[in-house]
């Protein structure tokens, strides 16, 4: 367990890392033994200040495989290599951590008058970072280790048929994959090679099932729907139990209608499937998910959908 010291109000994990936001809007970074953290000082080219500071607060930041981003009020997008190896935070008389930023979006392009370059969604994956406007339009950015160095502002690539009536308004993804979905249940999927003008993934099974979270394993899907229920899809390295459907062996998995690779031990879910015990009438409410490499998680509280009046959003 980690002392911050003070109270955090969100968290992000990524490859060696992870970084808590506080209340009072400091960044602070714990590495990857989890024994200290130190905060985060963001600085940038042209000129000689901090961020983020009372002035200029972080709105929105999420921490991928090799890179973190933030948007910060006043400032705009920026990114961070997140990746790199710091043995001094280990140590206990280190309490500031220094990163050098880069602008994606400079507050000069972010004008309060257009909700088109309004950034209400960001994750940052295995080598790019998508990020979600107030208008509905959503844009991807490929990130590499040169990105410091070079010397323009790398490209945001409008995902042209990324779009859906009413609007898309959340975003949500990790490592190599994506969604967005709207108010009413539409879903849209993209990876790391998403091109503009290249369509979305749909997948008939997640519309209109009340998506309201995406997360993504190396090789599996999970989904959290608003009445508490999960759904899983994809592959399950030598039954290890990603997937959560509950089957005994590999003849139970058939029977159950997965498919199963004999050479490689793994079983599949070519569809995303209810994952039992969670949500509508079973006890357990699931308001939180998380998958990452061959692990699947979620945070869960003891009681039925029915004893909820309605859930707001």
């Amino acid at each position: 367990m980690v002392d911050f010291g003070e109270p955090i109000d969100r968290i992000a994990v990524g490859r060696r890392c992870c970084f808590a936001l506080a209340e009072s809007g400091k960044l602070h970074v714990v590495d990857i033994d989890f024994t200290h953290s130190a905060t985060v000082k963001l600085t940038l080219s042209y000129d000689a200040k901090e961020y983020p500071s009372k002035e200029h607060p972080i709105l929105h930041f999420a921490v991928g495989w090799r890179h973190a981003a933030a948007v910060i009020e006043g400032i705009g997008l920026v990114v961070w290599k997140s990746d790199v190896p710091q043995p001094q935070i280990g140590d206990v008389n280190v309490k500031d951590r220094s990163c050098r930023a880069r602008h994606i979006i400079r507050i000069e392009e972010l004008d309060e008058s257009a909700s088109d370059t309004q950034i209400i969604g960001l994750m940052v994956g295995e080598g790019y970072l998508v990020y979600l406007t107030e208008a509905g339009t959503v844009y991807r950015v490929a990130l590499d280790d040169e990105i410091l160095e070079a010397r323009d502002c790398p490209t945001s690539f409008f995902l042209e048929n990324f779009h859906t009536t009413p609007k898309l308004s959340y975003l949500s993804g990790s490592f190599r994959h994506f969604g967005l979905f709207n108010t009413v249940g539409q879903v849209l999927i993209g990876n790391v090679t998403s091109k503009a003008d290249e369509a979305p993934v749909i997948m008939s099974d997640l519309q209109k099932r009340g998506i309201i979270g995406l997360s993504w394993g190396d090789w599996h899907g999970l989904a959290l729907c608003e009445d508490g229920s999960i759904l899983s899809w994809g592959k399950e390295l030598r039954a290890n139990g990603c997937l959560g459907l509950g089957y005994q062996d590999y003849a139970d998995a058939q029977e159950k209608g997965l498919l199963i690779d004999a050479l490689s031990g793994e079983v599949v879910s070519t569809v995303p499937r209810r994952i039992p015990g969670f949500g509508g009438e079973e006890d357990k409410f699931a308001f939180c998910v998380a998958a990452a490499g061959w692990h699947s998680a979620a945070l869960v509280a003891n009681f039925k959908v029915q004893e909820l009046a309605k859930r707001q959003w």
